[in-house]
Protein backbone atom coordinates (compact mmCIF):
# COMPACT_ATOMS: atom_id res chain seq x y z
CA UNK A 1 0.00 0.00 0.00
CA UNK A 2 0.99 3.81 -1.12
CA UNK A 3 0.77 5.95 1.58
CA UNK A 4 1.51 9.80 1.33
CA UNK A 5 2.07 11.21 4.52
CA UNK A 6 1.12 14.75 4.46
CA UNK A 7 2.30 17.20 6.43
CA UNK A 8 5.17 14.94 7.73
CA UNK A 9 6.68 16.67 10.10
CA UNK A 10 9.49 14.75 12.18
CA UNK A 11 8.58 11.61 9.99
CA UNK A 12 6.76 9.77 12.88
CA UNK A 13 2.80 10.05 11.83
CA UNK A 14 2.42 5.93 11.07
CA UNK A 15 4.18 5.68 14.46
CA UNK A 16 1.77 8.02 16.42
CA UNK A 17 -1.20 7.40 14.69
CA UNK A 18 -0.32 2.90 14.50
CA UNK A 19 -0.56 2.42 11.18
CA UNK A 20 1.20 -0.72 9.87
CA UNK A 21 5.00 0.31 9.15
CA UNK A 22 4.54 -2.49 6.23
CA UNK A 23 3.06 0.43 4.27
CA UNK A 24 4.99 1.96 1.78
CA UNK A 25 5.40 5.70 3.15
CA UNK A 26 6.70 8.60 1.65
CA UNK A 27 6.50 11.58 3.65
CA UNK A 28 5.78 15.69 2.76
CA UNK A 29 5.63 18.59 4.30
CA UNK A 30 6.01 22.47 3.45
CA UNK A 31 9.19 22.75 5.78
CA UNK A 32 12.34 22.10 5.01
CA UNK A 33 13.87 21.71 8.46
CA UNK A 34 10.72 19.32 9.37
CA UNK A 35 11.85 17.43 5.81
CA UNK A 36 15.32 17.26 7.12
CA UNK A 37 14.47 15.89 11.08
CA UNK A 38 12.24 13.13 8.88
CA UNK A 39 15.13 12.11 6.94
CA UNK A 40 17.11 11.73 10.24
CA UNK A 41 14.16 10.14 11.90
CA UNK A 42 13.30 7.22 9.34
CA UNK A 43 16.39 7.34 6.65
CA UNK A 44 14.57 4.26 5.02
CA UNK A 45 12.11 6.53 4.06
CA UNK A 46 11.67 8.85 1.12
CA UNK A 47 10.31 12.30 2.23
CA UNK A 48 9.69 15.63 -0.41
CA UNK A 49 9.24 19.46 0.41
CA UNK A 50 6.51 20.34 -1.22
CA UNK A 51 3.39 22.08 0.32
CA UNK A 52 -0.13 20.32 0.87
CA UNK A 53 -1.99 22.57 -1.73
CA UNK A 54 0.67 21.58 -4.26
CA UNK A 55 1.23 17.84 -4.74
CA UNK A 56 4.32 16.76 -6.96
CA UNK A 57 2.85 13.95 -7.63
CA UNK A 58 1.05 12.05 -10.66
CA UNK A 59 -2.83 11.45 -10.63
CA UNK A 60 -3.89 8.21 -8.60
CA UNK A 61 -0.38 7.28 -7.40
CA UNK A 62 -1.47 6.56 -3.60
CA UNK A 63 -3.85 4.19 -2.10
CA UNK A 64 -4.13 6.67 1.47
CA UNK A 65 -3.09 10.23 2.07
CA UNK A 66 -2.59 10.10 5.79
CA UNK A 67 -1.89 13.71 7.75
CA UNK A 68 -2.26 14.24 11.60
CA UNK A 69 -2.99 17.49 12.67
CA UNK A 70 -1.86 19.46 9.51
CA UNK A 71 -4.66 20.25 7.47
CA UNK A 72 -5.48 23.23 9.84
CA UNK A 73 -2.58 24.49 9.17
CA UNK A 74 -3.09 24.70 4.38
CA UNK A 75 -5.54 25.58 2.90
CA UNK A 76 -7.89 22.91 3.11
CA UNK A 77 -10.22 22.92 0.08
CA UNK A 78 -6.87 22.91 -1.99
CA UNK A 79 -5.36 20.66 -0.23
CA UNK A 80 -7.91 18.41 -0.25
CA UNK A 81 -8.36 18.61 -3.71
CA UNK A 82 -5.04 17.49 -4.63
CA UNK A 83 -5.24 14.98 -2.29
CA UNK A 84 -8.40 13.67 -4.27
CA UNK A 85 -6.11 13.93 -7.37
CA UNK A 86 -3.55 11.98 -6.47
CA UNK A 87 -5.56 9.43 -4.81
CA UNK A 88 -5.99 6.23 -6.68
CA UNK A 89 -10.20 5.36 -7.19
CA UNK A 90 -11.17 3.43 -3.63
CA UNK A 91 -8.35 5.32 -2.27
CA UNK A 92 -8.92 6.33 1.08
CA UNK A 93 -7.66 10.00 2.75
CA UNK A 94 -7.33 10.27 6.80
CA UNK A 95 -7.12 13.27 8.33
CA UNK A 96 -6.94 13.39 12.56
CA UNK A 97 -7.77 17.52 13.68
CA UNK A 98 -7.27 19.26 16.75
CA UNK A 99 -10.84 19.28 18.00
CA UNK A 100 -12.63 23.09 18.78
CA UNK A 101 -11.59 23.02 22.15
CA UNK A 102 -7.77 23.22 21.55
CA UNK A 103 -8.37 26.14 19.73
CA UNK A 104 -10.17 28.00 22.37
CA UNK A 105 -7.37 26.92 25.24
CA UNK A 106 -4.63 28.37 22.76
CA UNK A 107 -6.84 31.70 22.78
CA UNK A 108 -7.08 31.92 26.08
CA UNK A 109 -3.31 31.58 26.56
CA UNK A 110 -2.67 34.86 24.78
CA UNK A 111 -4.53 37.48 26.62
CA UNK A 112 -1.13 38.92 27.40
CA UNK A 113 0.90 38.90 24.17
CA UNK A 114 -1.26 41.28 22.07
CA UNK A 115 -0.49 40.18 18.75
CA UNK A 116 -0.75 36.36 19.41
CA UNK A 117 -4.47 37.43 21.08
CA UNK A 118 -4.77 39.54 17.57
CA UNK A 119 -3.80 36.29 15.34
CA UNK A 120 -5.78 33.74 18.17
CA UNK A 121 -8.93 36.04 17.64
CA UNK A 122 -8.06 35.45 13.77
CA UNK A 123 -7.98 32.02 13.56
CA UNK A 124 -11.22 31.90 15.55
CA UNK A 125 -12.29 34.42 12.66
CA UNK A 126 -11.80 32.07 10.19
CA UNK A 127 -12.64 28.75 11.58
CA UNK A 128 -16.22 30.88 11.78
CA UNK A 129 -15.54 31.11 8.33
CA UNK A 130 -14.62 27.67 7.34
CA UNK A 131 -17.51 26.26 9.30
CA UNK A 132 -19.72 28.15 7.39
CA UNK A 133 -18.42 27.63 3.28
CA UNK A 134 -15.91 25.27 3.92
CA UNK A 135 -12.80 27.32 2.91
CA UNK A 136 -10.35 28.21 4.86
CA UNK A 137 -7.76 31.72 4.33
CA UNK A 138 -5.02 30.71 6.74
CA UNK A 139 -4.81 28.70 10.26
CA UNK A 140 -8.48 27.95 11.24
CA UNK A 141 -10.01 25.43 13.60
CA UNK A 142 -12.30 22.79 11.48
CA UNK A 143 -16.00 21.58 12.46
CA UNK A 144 -17.54 18.27 11.35
CA UNK A 145 -19.97 20.43 9.09
CA UNK A 146 -17.12 22.19 7.22
CA UNK A 147 -14.69 19.31 6.67
CA UNK A 148 -18.24 17.81 5.51
CA UNK A 149 -18.79 20.45 2.97
CA UNK A 150 -14.53 20.70 1.98
CA UNK A 151 -14.63 17.15 1.54
CA UNK A 152 -17.83 16.93 -0.49
CA UNK A 153 -16.45 19.63 -2.76
CA UNK A 154 -13.67 17.88 -3.38
CA UNK A 155 -15.70 14.61 -4.54
CA UNK A 156 -14.99 13.01 -1.52
CA UNK A 157 -17.31 10.11 -0.72
CA UNK A 158 -18.46 7.55 2.37
CA UNK A 159 -17.11 10.39 5.03
CA UNK A 160 -16.96 9.33 8.45
CA UNK A 161 -15.95 10.81 11.72
CA UNK A 162 -14.53 9.86 15.34
CA UNK A 163 -13.00 10.89 18.37
CA UNK A 164 -10.59 9.91 20.98
CA UNK A 165 -9.33 11.92 23.98
CA UNK A 166 -6.65 13.51 21.84
CA UNK A 167 -8.10 14.59 18.51
CA UNK A 168 -11.02 13.94 16.25
CA UNK A 169 -10.38 12.07 13.09
CA UNK A 170 -12.16 12.14 9.32
CA UNK A 171 -11.87 9.36 6.96
CA UNK A 172 -13.32 9.90 3.01
CA UNK A 173 -13.09 7.52 0.33
CA UNK A 174 -12.40 8.42 -3.59
CA UNK A 175 -15.11 6.98 -5.41
CA UNK A 176 -14.11 4.14 -7.86
CA UNK A 177 -15.97 5.39 -10.69
CA UNK A 178 -16.12 9.54 -10.81
CA UNK A 179 -19.25 11.40 -10.50
CA UNK A 180 -18.01 12.96 -14.25
CA UNK A 181 -17.65 9.27 -15.39
CA UNK A 182 -21.24 8.59 -14.30
CA UNK A 183 -22.67 11.17 -16.54
CA UNK A 184 -20.88 10.39 -19.42
CA UNK A 185 -22.03 6.75 -19.41
CA UNK A 186 -25.38 7.33 -18.82
CA UNK A 187 -25.43 10.18 -21.88
CA UNK A 188 -23.97 7.57 -24.13
CA UNK A 189 -27.02 4.98 -22.84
Amino acid sequence: MRVLDLGCGDGQTPQKLGLPLTWQFIGLDAKYASVSEAHVNCPQRPFVCARGERLPFAEASFDRVVSNVALPYMDIAKTLSESYRILAPGGTLFASLHPVSFTFAEFRGTFLNPKAFLFRIWVLANGVAFHITGRNFGEAFQTERGVRIALERANFSDISFRQDAKRWMVEAVKPRESQSSRDTSSKAA
